[in-house]
């Protein structure tokens, strides 16, 4: 966009520095994605060339290796089920939760949702140890239960917040004219307020999603060898003896496909989440 009072040597000039910056982005954001990419269809002697060869010719032996020496499948069967749960457990606690907060007023609201926030940031390794301890006692240690119900304790506070504030950006008068037109509170929630908040609901369930498909502590300190996840997969093609890296690679491929097709698929409702609100 031309800026007024500039030469045409200025706006030429701040044009190309914007330019170079968004290519200078994109390039330190991609390039561990492609360095992914070339070392997955990458020969394994290729791995050990010096100097380092970013592009070599492509193979398609480490895909067929994983696909046919490793569980994948089933690790990513697992990946799948615990994100699922997560994500449904996430929005069944942290959405009736966060409208509940934004409906109700009492001193020291601002400060309380402050503090439930900060749960969110709380080192992994500080609960995982004291959760290890509970699971076993109840008997769910190594299932995919156990890693669900931890990776919500730790994502329903995120979706709690999200959802508080988007709840509070919807006018109560929408509501309140439902309820005047017959509705009862559980269905202004269930009819006006939830279909309101989707970018929210949208947002929020893909946070969650890829917040537990990342998960890696919680995995491999309470799932088991039939319940273990992709990223503890991926982990084993990594030994003393041996660094399977292409190996890796191409795990890495195939955990990245899921999330970046269902963030491709849902980006427009997720980004109306993030900024809904933020101008009144």
């Amino acid at each position: 966009m031309a800026v007024a009072g500039y030469t045409n040597g200025t706006k030429y000039t701040l044009w190309t520095l914007r330019t170079l910056v968004v290519i200078c982005l994109v390039i330190f954001f991609m390039l561990p994605v492609v360095w992914i990419l070339t070392t997955s269809l990458a020969q394994r002697i290729a791995m050990f060339k010096l100097p380092p060869q970013l592009f070599s010719k492509p193979t398609w032996k480490n895909f067929s290796y994983i696909f046919t020496q490793m569980p994948v499948l089933t690790w990513t069967l697992n990946s799948l089920i615990i994100s699922l749960g997560t994500m449904v457990l996430s929005l069944i606690i942290g959405v009736p939760a966060g409208y509940a907060f934004s409906r109700v007023n009492f001193t020291g609201k601002r400060l309380l949702l402050i503090v439930i926030l900060l749960t969110r940031a709380l080192p992994t390794i500080v609960i995982v140890l004291p959760f290890r301890v509970i699971m076993q006692s109840i008997g769910v240690l190594g299932t995919r239960f156990a890693v669900v119900l931890i990776d919500t304790v730790y994502n329903a506070a995120f979706t709690f917040w999200l959802m508080s504030g988007i709840f509070e950006s919807i006018p109560e008068d929408l509501e309140e004219a439902a309820r005047i037109d017959g509705c009862t509170p559980i269905q202004a929630f269930l009819l006006v307020a939830v279909p309101l908040s989707k970018p929210g609901l949208v947002t929020s369930a893909l946070f969650a999603f890829i917040f537990s498909w990342n998960d890696f502590l919680f995995a491999l300190t309470l799932t088991s060898p039939d319940t273990a996840t992709l990223p503890l997969g991926m982990l084993s093609t990594y030994g003393v003896l041996q660094q399977g890296w292409t190996y890796m690679a191409a795990m890495g491929v195939v955990a990245i496909i899921p999330v970046v097709t269902l963030s491709l698929f849902l980006q427009r409702y997720y980004v109306s989440g993030l900024t809904f609100g933020g101008v009144k």
